[in-house]
């Protein structure tokens, strides 16, 4: 493996092997536009596209096979974008107008689910064309489909929390999360179903992916205090439902500060907000939590080593550990 940078070499293939088929085999038309305006217009670190064709080449498996299923990822993971925006009545998504405000709600997200349907088809039909067994290939849709269903589950979650956000347990969290998280983990999945045999490696890469979903997530969820708050203005405070951070911010308040928690957060007082964030040390703690399920996905890897090619365990550990790696240090 020599990809002296990883996001550059995720990119290049987007740009020249993803979108190329993505173009192909889905017409840009009345019924595409507002998921094209998204996919086309967002810099994003494009993993969900990259990870299987790089994984393909580390077994030595014809990378073309995985193009159905690397265009399957980004677009639903595009897709779930626009309709968070549209749930959460966020205007502005990295820079871009959201979806919703520029094609409005209706052709949005009948658009979303239009592309939805269309790239589990185009998996499908690609896998059957290029001879992945019977076994596989009903598996693999079976947690395209899966995952699908987990990705709506985890709005409804969001939703559910908003009740009463000091209700909710950790364990109904954890699986907010793993739902939310759903398309890179089942993207690694796939991936590894469709490039070997071996029932084990498909146990190991399920746990591994957890962990970093999790980490993943919690990242996001910092750069919703940092990086995005100039464009998403706190989009998941202002929202209301719970996310880690909140959690750990709820846990850690007496029942007079839950009182003006409370308030401030009725009344809308952000900075209030804010200010308890930093007095209880919400994002340090946050830290420490993405630092231990990236450790916990490199001991997998670790004592499992003769399990994966030399260059697949470095490539895995790299993807941990750019789950805790920020593009400059996340302070409020």
């Amino acid at each position: 493996m020599e990809y002296q940078n990883l996001e550059k070499e995720y990119n290049k293939i987007f740009n020249e092997k993803v979108l190329p088929f993505i173009n192909k085999n889905i017409k840009k038309d009345f019924c595409s536009n507002p998921v094209y305006y998204l996919l086309e217009g967002l810099q994003i670190n494009r993993f969900r596209s990259a990870l299987p064709i790089i994984l393909a080449r580390e077994y030595g498996k014809d990378e073309e096979n995985m193009l159905a299923l690397s265009a399957f990822c980004e677009l639903t993971f595009t897709t779930a974008m626009a309709q968070d925006d549209y749930y959460d009545g966020d205007e502005i998504r990295e820079g871009l107008v959201a979806v919703h405000k520029l094609f409005g709600s209706n052709e949005t997200l009948l658009s979303c689910d239009y592309i939805n349907h269309k790239c589990i088809s185009l998996l499908s039909d690609y896998l059957l064309k290029h001879n992945i067994s019977d076994s596989k290939r009903n598996r693999i849709l079976n947690i395209a489909n899966e995952g699908m269903k987990l990705w709506y589950l985890s709005v409804l979650m969001e939703l559910n929390s908003k009740k009463d956000l000091f209700l909710v347990e950790e364990e109904y969290l954890r699986q907010l999360y793993l739902s939310k998280t759903i398309h890179g983990r089942m993207l690694l999945e796939c991936t590894f179903l469709m490039i070997q045999d071996e029932e084990k490696i498909i146990e190991l890469i399920k746990r591994y992916s957890e962990h970093l979903a999790i980490a993943g997530q919690l990242k996001n969820d910092i750069y919703d205090f940092t990086k995005h708050q100039k464009y998403r203005g706190l989009s998941d405070l202002r929202q209301g439902h719970i996310t880690w951070p909140l959690y750990i911010l709820i846990k850690s308040l007496d029942d007079s500060e839950k009182g003006e928690f409370s308030r401030n957060l009725q009344n809308k007082n952000y900075e209030n907000l804010i200010n308890l964030f930093k007095q209880k040390k919400v994002i340090e703690k946050t830290l420490e939590l993405i630092n231990f399920h990236v450790e916990k996905a490199k001991e997998i890897i670790k004592d499992n080593i003769d399990d994966f090619p030399k260059n697949v365990s470095e490539l895995l550990n790299l993807w941990a550990e750019g789950n805790r790696n920020f593009s400059k240090e996340p302070k409020l």
